[in-house]
């Protein structure tokens, strides 16, 4: 049920068919997918949201997504594939599009770093005053096993904070993209004068930094947070904490109570015991979840899969840990690096430009015999599609499943009975 490849030199009849037929989906599919080929990508999307909006398949859908790649639009590439999502029906087209979204949103977080610092200087917009931002901190120690703190203490204060309903998050991965872009060193991101040009950057009100120290004379480690204010670069609040390093996970809450607590923020009740919750009591299931982010973040994604799943081993209900492997698993193979594999996936499933091979079916009852085996039998489909299945087994399934006379399929009965006869 596919048909072949579209070329340049098909576009002319494509068009002129278009002109006589401008409300055949399939039509429309096959011609924006050539424009796509074409490198077309413009004309591509304006003909593919028309075929979207009749009916969104998979081969519109993800026709439509490459396309607005292809014209820089990320945001709508990934919206694209979303709505695909809903329609892809084997595992190969879900697993493709995962990695293809997860590839995205990488490729997403290095566009913004690049056209922040490129549009600095054109900056005047005034963030709301309730967007927070924080830095990765710095390790003031010599325990180098300590270090990946850096990333996992700021992982800790976005979620906690991220729970405070009058606060707006910057992601940890979109602040940790602007200090690479800016190639911030370890100590530059505790400067006063870097976190308010960061924050500006990100669109933040006030920007979260910080330290970790060791004190050998009493084996304790230290928190100690700041506030900055973005558009005046004043310090508008402190925090510290300090204790054993067992009880990390209770001085990171305490710190968030007193940077709150400096911005003249009430929590409710229910908010308190949200920030309360851990997202692990293993010590060492979070120091390995550190790693997975300091990995993460230099793009080794597979040192970042081991960490995460040593981290999920551990404590089984970090539930972050099997997240972040789960998403960090999607960049580590072939998947989703181009759009050349979801391409071929909608190309399998393109309809000729007629007719069904054999059927004698012109398009439109192509699409409504297609559409009926699809809402009686979804698996027979899924296999006609991969042209694993033979004639007379279609038959035989598709009896099989009208014998179970449900009233709510007769209208798809009534489309594959013309074309397949009940025995």
């Amino acid at each position: 049920m596919s048909g072949p490849e579209v070329l340049p030199s098909d576009l002319p009849s494509l068009e002129a068919e278009r002109a006589r037929k401008p409300n055949d989906q399939q039509l429309l599919v096959r011609l924006g997918s050539g424009y796509y080929r074409a490198k077309r990508p413009a004309e591509a999307v304006t003909v593919l949201r028309a075929a979207v909006a009749l009916q969104p398949t998979f081969p519109a859908t993800v026709f439509l997504g490459l396309a607005h790649e292809a014209t820089g639009q990320l945001d709508s590439a990934q919206s694209a594939y979303r709505l695909a999502g809903t329609v892809a029906r084997g595992r190969s087209e879900k697993a493709e599009l995962e990695a293809r979204l997860a590839h995205l949103t990488q490729e997403q977080l290095v566009r913004f770093a690049k056209q922040a610092v490129a549009s600095e200087a054109k900056l005047r917009a005034t963030p709301a005053s309730n967007t927070v931002a924080v830095l990765p901190w710095r390790y003031l120690g010599t325990n180098q096993e300590l270090a990946p703190l850096e990333r996992g203490v700021a992982h800790l204060l976005v979620t906690d904070l991220g729970l405070v309903r009058s606060l707006v998050l910057v992601e940890r991965e979109q602040m940790q993209a602007i200090a690479d872009e800016l190639a911030l060193t370890a100590a530059q991101r505790v400067e006063v004068p870097t976190a308010a040009r960061s924050g500006r950057l990100v669109g933040a009100a006030r920007v979260i930094q910080g330290t970790i120290r060791e004190d050998a004379r009493t084996a304790q480690i230290r928190l100690d947070g700041t506030v900055v204010t973005t558009a005046s670069g004043a310090v508008a609040g402190r925090g510290s904490a300090a204790d054993k390093l067992a009880a990390l996970f209770a001085m990171e809450k305490q710190l968030v109570y007193a940077l709150l607590g400096s911005l003249g923020i009430n929590l409710s009740p229910a908010e308190r015991q949200a920030i309360n919750e851990r997202p692990t009591a293993d010590l060492q299931a979070f120091l390995a979840f550190s790693r997975g982010l300091e990995a993460q973040d230099r793009g080794d994604y597979r040192a970042a899969v081991a960490q995460y799943n040593a981290a999920a081993a551990r404590d089984p209900n970090f539930r972050a840990a099997r997240t972040r492997a789960d998403n960090a698993a999607l960049l580590t193979g072939p998947l989703g690096q181009s759009g050349a594999g979801l391409a071929a996936l909608a190309q399998s499933q393109l309809p000729t430009q007629s007719q069904l091979p054999g059927a004698g079916l012109t398009t439109g009852r192509a699409v409504a015999l297609r559409n009926a085996i699809d809402i009686v039998a979804p698996s027979t489909g899924g296999q006609l599609a991969r042209r694993t299945l033979g004639g007379p087994l279609v038959r035989s399934r598709l009896a099989e499943t009208l014998r179970q006379d449900d009233l709510t399929q007769i209208g798809a009965v009534g489309e594959i009975i013309i074309v397949i006869p009940r025995p």
